[in-house]
């Protein structure tokens, strides 16, 4: 199976992988996430918030703290005494399942005060833990936030765009959470953005309006890295993206899963607004030889250091187009 990128996690890549068949274009222009260890100091980076290219992105290199035996919020709330993070500048509660109340804890405790990233994906943290939390004074020093799979829904990503605190976020991400076109319309518009490098709204329901939304935003010139897997955006979709002013500095896009089909891949051949792009993904999207051989005739991607298209319906025309023009950066 090909690299999932890191900015997914686990129900939502899960979902991708299988229901999708879907390629991962790896945070790093297309390096794969590099495995790691996990220890009870928590000094090996963990998966997601030290893995590959995020970590750079974000200015967040450190040590990671997993707080290993921590299986309920009194506990936490216990090993959150003050000082008890110095020198921790990721922490990593993935999977914990600790509900709206994780958001709480968090929020009230000074002892985050010196984090640069925080993975609280898989914890059902609602719309109401991320109110705690970007209401809370003692995280502004967060540079990279992993929120997926925690169904935030549109209402929790307002809350998340109206806050102050954040607003010196590099990496955010946001997928698996039940965000519409609506909430990305509002993540869009936010200065929310303004700083962030990397964006991850993968298995979101955001539609090709959600997508033209994006592309529209005033907010995304720092943009690196958008992971837009199982999004649903279609050819109008993709469109979008081919037309979007503020995303000239994209070097990785993501899109498995879209049902971009034809159309949509030569949306994204015949513009320039991607010219540097390094990783393109568009996997498991119906794209067919017309498709194929736009994608190969393109004179705007040639900057392209893995082009992903697993799953799609081209045959040996297609393929031997894009190998032909792609070489050893195609990836089938």
């Amino acid at each position: 199976m090909p690299s999932l990128p890191p900015g997914l996690r686990s129900a939502a890549a899960l979902a991708c992988a299988l229901a999708l068949g879907c390629g991962g274009s790896g945070g790093s222009g297309g390096e794969p996430a590099t495995p790691s260890t996990s220890s009870g100091t928590g000094t090996q980076p963990a998966a997601g918030i030290g893995a590959g290219h995020d970590a750079d992105l974000a200015g967040a290199q450190g040590k990671t703290e997993e707080l290993a035996g921590v299986t309920s919020l009194d506990s936490l709330k216990q090993r959150l005494a003050a000082g008890s993070l110095t020198g921790v500048a990721r922490l990593n509660l993935a999977a914990r399942g600790f509900g709206t109340g994780l958001g709480k804890v968090l929020a009230g405790s000074s002892a985050v005060s010196g984090l640069a990233a925080l993975d609280v994906s898989d914890n059902d943290l609602g719309s109401e833990g991320v109110r705690a939390l970007a209401a809370s004074p003692h995280l502004g020093s967060l540079r990279q936030l992993d929120l997926g799979g925690n169904d935030i829904a549109d209402s929790g990503v307002g809350l998340l765009s109206a806050s102050s605190v954040l607003s010196g976020l590099k990496v955010l991400n946001l997928s698996g959470n039940g965000i519409g076109a609506a909430g990305t319309r509002t993540l869009a518009g936010a200065a929310l953005l303004d700083g962030v490098r990397s964006l991850d709204l993968s298995m979101n329901p955001i539609g090709a309006d959600g997508a033209g939304a994006l592309a529209g935003s005033s907010h995304t010139g720092e943009l690196h890295s958008l992971f837009l897997l199982g999004c649903d955006i279609g050819a109008g979709g993709a469109a979008a993206l081919a037309r979007s002013g503020g995303m000239r500095g994209l070097k990785v896009l993501a899109l498995s899963g879209n049902g971009v089909g034809d159309a949509g891949a030569r949306s994204l051949a015949d513009t320039d607004v991607l010219a540097a792009l390094e990783t393109l993904d568009l996997s498991a999207n119906g794209i067919g030889d017309a498709g194929a051989q736009a994608l190969a005739g393109s004179s705007h991607l040639g900057a392209l250091r893995s082009l992903e298209v697993f799953g799609n319906d081209f045959g040996e025309k297609g393929a031997a187009a894009l190998k032909k023009r792609f070489g050893a950066a195609l990836k089938l």
